[in-house]
C-alpha cells in the first residue's frame, strides 16, 4: 500500500512512556469467546513482530512481507516475553500443563488438584526455539547489561500476584545469565525482594537493590564483591525506591521509600554516607553529560542538583512541584505526571536556570527528540474544568509541543484519546506520529508547524504503535483475526500483514511433553 502523501525521510527515536495499549477491544471472533491474539504482547525483533495467540496457547511471528508463521515452543504457552537490547533475540517465559495421572492425555480430563504447570525461559531467534534456560518461574523480569552480554532475572512483584511455584520460592535470589555461552544461570542470594538492577556503563558490574540491602556483583565471575546493609536494625524495613550510578561508576545514589535520606554508596571503597534531603524524593535522575544528578519532590516546589565530585547540593526554586525528570545533554526536563499541574521546566544544569512552559492540560508523559530541539507530550483531560474555550480544552485529550530552542510552546486539542505516540526526526525536520482511539488514521505533525497535520489512512482503527529496530514502526489494529501495519517513514510506504489470528482457530487439548513429564 503506497501512501498518497509522502511521509518524511526520517528515523524513529522514541515512544510514549505510558502504556500505548489502552482500552483494548474484544478481539473474540464470532462465536469464539477466547481472544485470538493479544496486541499488548507485541514485541519487535530484527526478524519480525512476535505476538501471543491466547486461544491457541501459541506464539506467532508476523513479518512485513505479508507472511506469518508459528514459533514451535514444544507445546508451551507464552506467559511473558521481552527482546534483548539489540532485538536479535526474544526471551519467552512459557509454561506447559502437567497431569499427575500418567494415564491422562487431555488437560480437560485431568482431575482438579492434579493439574499443574512446568515453566522455563526460552530464547527465540529468527523464529526458532534456540535455547532454554533454567530460571525459576517467579523471576519474571530481565535486566540487560549495556553490551547485552548478561541478563539478570529478578522478581517484579505486584501485590496480589499469584506467583508460579515450582517446588519452593526463594525471595532472596536473582539469576545471572551469560548470553554468550550455554552455561546454566548462576543463582545469587541478594536479599529479600530484590527488584531493581542497574549496571555500570562499562558493563563490569551490576548493582542489585533489595529490601534493606544493596549488593554489587562482578559480571565476569558473578561473585558478590560488596554488600551494603541499609539498616542495622533487623526489625526496620528499608525499601529502595530508585537508584542511579554516577557516570564514572564509582557511586550509587539510592532513595528510600517514605524517607528524606539519600544513600551514597562507594562501590570502590566499602563506605556509605547518608545525605539528608528536605523531603522524600519523587524522582532521582542522573545527567550523564553534566555529571550531576537531579532530585525532585511531589511536595516541594523545587529541584535539587547534586554535583558528583564533592556532592554539594544546589537548589532551584520552581512555581509548582514536579515528579518526573527527563535528562538531556546539558539540561533536564521536569514535569508533574500525577496532578493537575500544567508546568514544564527546562532546567539548565550548568547555570541552574529554569525556563517555564505552561501546557494547556496536565501531562501524562513527555518525549524528547534526539536533537533536543523539541519535546512532545500527551495531555490528559482535567479532573474539573470550566466553561467556554478553556472548558473545551480542559475536557479533551491534547498534545503539547515545546520548541526548546526558541522557547515556545503550543497545546493542541485532539479528537480522541491517543493510543500511541512516537517522535521521528531527520537532519532538518522533526515530526510526531499520533494514533487516536477508534479512528482509522495516523496523524503526522511537523513539529515546526504542528497545527496542520497530515492524515494517513489506515486499514482499521489502531490499538498501539511500536518501534522496529531498523527505524520503522509497527501498528497493531482492532481486527479479530489479526492485523499489523508496517510503516516505513524513509520510503513513505505502509504495508500490512493480516490473518495470523487464524493460527488459533483450532486448538488441541492434548497434554504436551507427555513422554518427558509423565
Amino acid at each position: 500500500m503506497r501512501l498518497t502523501s509522502p511521509l518524511l525521510p526520517a528515523l524513529a527515536l522514541g515512544l510514549t512512556a505510558c502504556n500505548p495499549f489502552q482500552n483494548l477491544p474484544n478481539n473474540g471472533y464470532y462465536g469464539i469467546d477466547q481472544v485470538l491474539w493479544d496486541p499488548t504482547s507485541a514485541v519487535a525483533a530484527v526478524d519480525g513482530v512476535y505476538i501471543t495467540l491466547p486461544n491457541a496457547r501459541a506464539l506467532a511471528r508476523v513479518k512485513d512481507d505479508g507472511t506469518f508463521d508459528q514459533v514451535d515452543l514444544d507445546g508451551a504457552e507464552v506467559v511473558r516475553m521481552v527482546a534483548n537490547p539489540d532485538a536479535s533475540k526474544v526471551f519467552v517465559w512459557d509454561r506447559w500443563p502437567v497431569c499427575q495421572d500418567p494415564d491422562v492425555k487431555k488437560a480437560d480430563d485431568c482431575l482438579d488438584g492434579e493439574l499443574s504447570y512446568s515453566y522455563e525461559l526460552t530464547v527465540v531467534e529468527d523464529g526458532q526455539r534456540q535455547l532454554v534456560k533454567s530460571v525459576p518461574p517467579y523471576l519474571n523480569r530481565l535486566a540487560f547489561s549495556p553490551d547485552g552480554s548478561t541478563a539478570v532475572a529478578y522478581l517484579d512483584y505486584t501485590s496480589g500476584d499469584d506467583l508460579p511455584v515450582d517446588g519452593v520460592v526463594d525471595l532472596t535470589q536473582v539469576s545471572f545469565i551469560n548470553l554468550q555461552t550455554e552455561d546454566a544461570p548462576t543463582s545469587v542470594s541478594i536479599g529479600f525482594s530484590a527488584n531493581n538492577v542497574i549496571f555500570s556503563q562499562d558493563g563490569a558490574r551490576a548493582v542489585v537493590l533489595s529490601r534493606s540491602s544493596v549488593v554489587v556483583v562482578d559480571l565476569a565471575t558473578f561473585e558478590k564483591t560488596v554488600e551494603y546493609p541499609l539498616t542495622l536494625d533487623a526489625n526496620q524495613q528499608v525499601d529502595p525506591s530508585s537508584a542511579v550510578l554516577t557516570p564514572d561508576g564509582r557511586y550509587a545514589l539510592i532513595t528510600i521509600t517514605g524517607s528524606s535520606d539519600l544513600y551514597k554508596l562507594d562501590l570502590d571503597v566499602e563506605a556509605i554516607d547518608i545525605i539528608s534531603l528536605d523531603a522524600a524524593p519523587a524522582a532521582l535522575s542522573v545527567n550523564t553529560a553534566m555529571d550531576k544528578s537531579v532530585v525532585v519532590y511531589s511536595g516541594l516546589a523545587r529541584a535539587d542538583v547534586i554535583e558528583h565530585e564533592y556532592f554539594d547540593i544546589s537548589t532551584v526554586p520552581l512555581d509548582e512541584p514536579v515528579t518526573a525528570v527527563i535528562p538531556g545533554s546539558t539540561f533536564s526536563l521536569l514535569y508533574n505526571d500525577g496532578s493537575n499541574t500544567h508546568d514544564v521546566y527546562k532546567l539548565d544544569i550548568a547555570s541552574l536556570e529554569a525556563t517555564l512552559y505552561v501546557m494547556g492540560n496536565p501531562l501524562n508523559d513527555l518525549l524528547l527528540t534526539a536533537s533536543e530541539h523539541y519535546a512532545v507530550g500527551v495531555q490528559r483531560p482535567e479532573n474539573t474544568y470550566g466553561s467556554g474555550l478553556d472548558g473545551y480544552q480542559d475536557s479533551h485529550w491534547g498534545l503539547g509541543v515545546i520548541d526548546l530552542v526558541n522557547d515556545q510552546d503550543l497545546s493542541l486539542v485532539l479528537q480522541a484519546e491517543p493510543v500511541g505516540t512516537a517522535v521521528v526526526e531527520e537532519a532538518d525536520a522533526s515530526y510526531a506520529l499520533v494514533l487516536l482511539s477508534g479512528l482509522d488514521t495516523l496523524l503526522q505533525l511537523d513539529l515546526s508547524n504542528p497545527s496542520v497535520p497530515l492524515e494517513l489512512a489506515l486499514d482499521a482503527p489502531p490499538v498501539g504503535i511500536g518501534a522496529l529496530p531498523d527505524g520503522r514502526f509497527f501498528i497493531t489494529h482492532d481486527s479479530p483475526l489479526g492485523l499489523v501495519s508496517f510503516l516505513d517513514p524513509a520510503a513513505g510506504t505502509l504495508s500490512s500483514t493480516a490473518g495470523f489470528g487464524a493460527l488459533g482457530l483450532q486448538t488441541d487439548d492434548t497434554l504436551p511433553r507427555l513422554d518427558a513429564s509423565n
